[in-house]
């Protein structure tokens, strides 16, 4: 492949979606997070679903509320709902 050919190129992360399809600058793993949240998840579920601790949870969603400057769980599942990231809830 030529530089020509890869500059168009997009670079799929670990969330599966294109990192220029990606809103505010969530990685794949917030969105993942983000997702479930916003599906009723608590964090302590979330982390079992992922397999990671719960104060990897809240460090993720400490990054996401930045990023999407809200300050709540709410605010931030109105914002997955709105940007179709949220699936059915439970």
């Amino acid at each position: 492949m030529t530089p020509e050919q890869s500059a168009g190129v997009l670079v799929a992360g670990a969330g599966g979606a294109a990192i220029s399809d990606r809103p505010d600058g969530l990685t794949g793993r917030e969105i993942e997070v983000l997702g479930l949240v916003a599906e009723g998840f608590t964090d302590a579920q979330v982390a079992e679903r992922l397999v990671v601790s719960i104060r990897t949870v809240h460090a993720h969603l400490r990054s996401i509320y930045r990023k999407l400057d809200v300050r709540s769980r709410s605010a931030a599942t109105r914002y997955a709902v709105e940007h179709g990231l949220a699936g059915e809830p439970t």
